[in-house]
């Protein structure tokens, strides 16, 4: 960042976004308009070989996907292996780095054998979700496997994963996308890496609703997904088909396309017939506190604990207004003015939320040092702010309370999701001072405390227990001064169980009412379809099981990629080329994964291509 809070990247989006014509005051909404891409190409990549040099001019020239379109090309990687020198006297060791899942184990052992035909031994490891996230974000990795799932479905929030100034982490900015270490001096043709990032800033600082504007973010969209294909630095996989089942006894409205990580228990259970509470199950977890959620699972207990201001109702990809009534913008989308909503309460004895609580909230999200999803405040809104000596957010300068319930923020950059981004759970709002890990307070509780054992917010339930750890539980009582009206059920009771075989058996003995069936114990014989409802969702059953029982169910296409990335610094083109083209997508889906998804040849989702599944299937099939 420089002197004034604005990194040189950040100040060339502001520029020409100001400069742009027919920016408009309108922020789109989450319909069919969300599609922001289009574009064609032309033919087979060429090996570009490493080079630190002067930038070269590049334009992606591709007639369709170039690694083979459900496929196992297992001679071209050998032959772009042997062309890069390598042979049987002089093999790449490769090392993959993968989430602890018998699927991804399984297609990483296939993708093992193919890549020993072409002179690359893979050594496969595995780590939980937090492991592996730590150790990539430190770029102590070489191949890996991760999935994004969008925090607001929009191609912005999935092509940020590959500006290669975004994917190097520990610089002076708050990087939110993969961990491919797309340096300078990284194992890619500079021109492509100049490519990627003029096309990127092309997508951002084009925010309005003019046909140009419109134009614009989708052919650079495209165009970033061709550099994909050319760099190799990062290989979509699958999208995924997300399911659950539920016995008979819940009354339940099942997640949209935004899937269960944006729904609040009190918007999907109506009642359970017998029983007062609900019983789930939880994988393990790391922190209640909304700026230090780390994965799907506590990301879900801040949804019921916690609000943000606005949020994708019940999953859905429509924005509700949530903790806010009303919001302006300015005219060039760089200043969004929220007006709260009145009467909304606090857990336990801390009152009324107003604009102070708001303003602490997003600062700590900025500043604090216990915040992991900094990016979001920083580099995702860019929230204007200002730093330290060492490039450190010191201040979140750019949020303010107007009055009691009026919020404004400023950005220093045009941005039309605004409201998009603050529905996630890293934006909800806790009370005023409650810890003291940012400048100007000292905080009613120790951190670990609010963290672990005495998290407070607006949420629709109240925090009871957590034994954290597989074998432990946990459980939340319903808020019956809840401003948007007392859930249904009298609270949450969850089994915190890793094993996929123990929760699966959980399930079958009706401890849980609801639950998602791990793809080792899927059968797809025994699912079959029914109603379709709003947002794609559709109703089925599945069984009878071993208990002989059968369920419901419900199945939607989510908003989200899951890929093979590769540390740039350390792995050469050739091999990512050749790990490009053992790849079969559909052989994968079909065998490992058993239907619950479809092939992925963009980052990009379908649901957000240019003209949707059509423009996706046409630009990867090159019709």
């Amino acid at each position: 960042m420089t002197g004034d809070g604005m990194s040189n990247t950040s100040r060339r989006r502001f520029l020409k976004a100001t400069g742009a014509a027919a920016l408009t005051a309108t922020v789109a909404g989450c319909s069919d308009s969300t599609s922001d891409a289009d574009g064609s190409g032309g033919s087979e990549p060429t090996d570009t070989p490493t080079t630190t040099g002067e930038s070269t001019d590049y334009q992606p020239d591709f007639d369709k996907y170039p690694y083979g379109i459900d496929e196992t090309k297992v001679a071209e990687a050998r032959k772009v292996m042997e062309e890069a020198g390598y042979g049987p006297d002089n093999k790449y060791e490769l090392n993959w780095l993968q989430y602890q899942s018998p699927t991804w184990k399984e297609m990483a052992n296939t993708i093992r054998a193919r890549l020993e035909q072409a002179h690359i031994e893979m050594t496969i490891n595995d780590a939980n979700f937090s492991s592996l996230l730590e150790t990539t974000k430190q770029g102590e990795h070489e191949a890996f496997t991760l999935g994004w799932v969008a925090d607001y479905p929009r191609p912005r929030n999935f092509m940020q994963l590959v500006q290669p100034d975004n994917t190097v982490y520990g610089g002076e900015t708050a990087a939110n996308g993969a961990r491919l270490y797309w340096k300078e001096d990284a194992n890619s043709d500079p021109g492509v890496r100049e490519f990627m990032t003029e096309q990127y800033e092309r997508l951002v600082s084009n925010p309005g609703q003019s046909e140009d504007a419109i134009q614009t973010r989708k052919d650079a969209a495209t165009n970033m997904e061709e550099g994909i294909w050319e760099s190799a630095a990062l290989i979509p996989v699958y999208h995924n088909l997300a399911q659950s089942f539920w016995y008979d006894r819940l009354d339940y409205n099942p997640p949209g396309a935004m899937d269960s990580s944006k729904q609040k228990t009190n918007n999907a259970v109506a009642g359970i017939d017998g029983k007062d509470r609900l019983s789930g199950i939880s994988s393990t977890f790391n922190s209640l506190d909304p700026v230090a959620s780390g994965n799907t699972a506590s990301g879900a207990k801040v949804m019921d604990l916690f609000d943000a201001p606005t949020n994708y109702k019940n999953g859905r990809t429509e924005i509700s207004n949530l903790l806010i009534t009303d919001y302006e913008t300015n005219d060039d989308l760089s200043e969004y003015t929220l007006t709260l909503k009145e009467g909304v309460q606090f857990h336990g004895d801390y009152g009324e939320m107003t604009a102070d609580d708001v303003v602490y909230s997003i600062r700590r999200l900025a500043e604090s040092t216990n915040s992991t999803n900094q990016s979001f405040a920083i580099s995702t809104l860019a929230i204007e702010h200002e730093v330290d000596e060492n490039g450190a957010v010191k201040r979140a300068t750019g949020v303010e309370a107007v009055d009691d319930y009026t919020v404004r923020l400023t950005l220093e950059s045009p941005f039309p999701y605004a409201l998009d981004v603050l529905t996630y759970g890293a934006f909800s709002v806790v009370p005023e001072g409650i810890v003291g890990d940012i400048e100007g307070y000292e905080g009613d509780m120790p951190y670990p405390e609010f963290s672990a054992s005495n998290p407070v917010g607006t949420g629709p339930f109240t925090f009871v227990e957590w034994d954290s750890g597989n074998g432990g539980s946990y459980s939340a009582d319903a808020f019956e001064d809840y401003h948007d009206g007392a859930p249904a059920i009298d609270g949450i009771d969850d089994a915190i169980i890793s094993d996929d075989t123990a929760r699966y058996n959980y399930f079958l003995n009706e401890n849980a009412d609801s639950t998602g069936i791990p793809t080792s114990k899927y059968d797809p014989s025994l699912h079959s379809s029914g109603e379709t409802l709003p947002g794609g969702r559709k109703l089925g059953t599945y069984g009878p099981m071993e208990n002989d029982k059968t369920v419901n169910s419900s199945s939607v296409s989510t908003i989200d990629t899951y890929y093979v990335g590769f540390n740039m610094t350390k792995v050469p083109k050739p091999v990512r080329k050749a790990m490009a083209y053992v790849i079969n997508r559909e052989q994968f889906v079909s065998d490992v994964f058993k239907g619950r998804g479809v092939g992925a040849f963009h980052l990009q989702p379908p649901q957000l291509f240019s003209d949707g599944q059509e423009g996706y299937n046409n630009h990867y099939q090159g019709e």
